[in-house]
Formats: C-alpha cells, structure tokens, sequence
C-alpha cells in the first residue's frame, strides 16, 4: 500500500468522536490506502483497538509512534 492515513486520539474535553473507524478504514483500503490509528482512539466512540485490528488498521502506542509511521 502507497499512502497511509492516520487518525489520532481527541484530546478535547468531552470529544468523543473519532476521526476513523473500522468501516470508513475498510472504505480507505479499499482505495489503496494503509490506516493507522493510536491506541484508545475509538473508546469514546465505543470501539475497541481489537476491532480496528480486525478491519486491518495498525493500532500504534502513541501519538509520536502514530506521527512516525504515517
């Protein structure tokens, strides 16, 4: 896969939406494109980082390591 998209946690107060969820990462592979998100990212969405693995996005630890590999 050529380009990557990632996705990091809200820092917000009180944000609970995430920018990428497993059925809009599907979409993105589809497209060619290789998804990542941090750990945690989706718990206030309610999605856990097993279902992202699932969908095939890369869950990473943090923010430095999510700005790293995308």
């Amino acid at each position: 896969m050529g380009q990557k998209v990632g996705a990091l946690k809200e820092l917000a107060i009180g944000e609970l939406r995430v920018a990428l969820t497993p059925e809009s990462a599907a979409q993105l592979q589809k497209l060619g494109y290789a998804c990542l998100v941090e750990a945690g990212a989706g718990e206030g969405s309610g999605i856990s980082d097993d279902a992202y693995r699932t969908a095939g996005v890369t869950v990473v630890e943090d923010a430095a390591a999510l700005v790293a590999a995308s």
